[in-house]
């Protein structure tokens, strides 16, 4: 998710770049699901320092005048640990799952204060690449295995603020919605971003993102996902 805001003098009619990097530090709480596996994710933040192979994102941020443009590629790599089945087979279910994320929205700025706000509209791409293993006991049966990767696209509408604190630090305060090809999503983000000699930012802040999405496969079985992120970030903006 990238931030809408670089500085509350940033109506500069001849345009500008920036780009930023962002480490996400998050809990995973939800369900993955297809046909008649499915598995529940409760991973707090330690957990996911064992579990998440991957994880973060890059931004792209052009500004000119009141119109802003951003650009926010994020991909995670999960591998929760297996959960273990109740019921006289016992088994344990486990998951390998896999999410790059493009979020890119306009958005226009009005000057409110010392800084600006304003709506945002855009569209959401998320690619989902889920394994699922049902391992049930060597006496019982094989191992079922379900794997499959939909996408869908979502466009989304927001809002986002900016207001400086002080001479060093600015707040930034950006969330949207979606709907289209999923049930609905969201995502939020709060930041305080501090200015460096060079004019670049360290932001520091926290994050939430939210997805329900049902998907029929071509094999027939319901590929389903409900699951909500979040936690803390930290991230780094250069001027180009």
């Amino acid at each position: 998710l990238g931030s809408t805001a670089v500085s509350a003098n940033d109506f500069n009619e001849e345009g500008g770049w920036r780009l930023s990097a962002y480490l996400w530090g998050m809990s995973l709480d939800g369900t993955v699901g297809i046909g008649p596996v499915e598995q529940d994710i409760d991973l707090s933040f330690s957990d996911l320092l064992s579990a998440l192979d991957i994880g973060g994102a890059l931004v792209g941020r052009y500004d000119r005048g009141a119109h802003t443009f951003v650009v926010d590629f994020q991909y995670y790599s999960l591998k929760p640990d297996s959960v273990a089945l109740p019921g006289p087979l016992g088994g344990v279910v486990s998951s390998e799952l896999q999410l790059p994320v493009i979020n890119a929205f306009y958005g226009h700025k009005y000057r409110v204060g010392n800084g600006y706000a304003g709506p945002n509209i855009g569209f959401r791409y998320m690619h989902t690449d889920l394994t699922l293993n049902l391992d049930l006991r060597p006496e019982a049966l094989p191992m079922i295995r379900r794997s499959d990767s939909p996408d869908f696209t979502d466009f989304t509408f927001g809002g986002f603020l900016m207001q400086p604190l002080g001479e060093k630090w600015e707040f930034v305060l950006q969330g949207d919605v979606g709907v289209g090809g999923s049930e609905g999503t969201y995502q939020a983000q709060l930041m305080f971003r501090y200015i460096t000699a060079s004019d670049n930012r360290w932001n520091f802040g926290a994050r939430i993102m939210g997805v329900d999405f049902d998907d029929r496969l071509p094999s027939g079985e319901l590929f389903a996902m409900d699951t909500t992120m979040a936690g803390l970030t930290v991230g780094y903006t250069w001027g180009l």
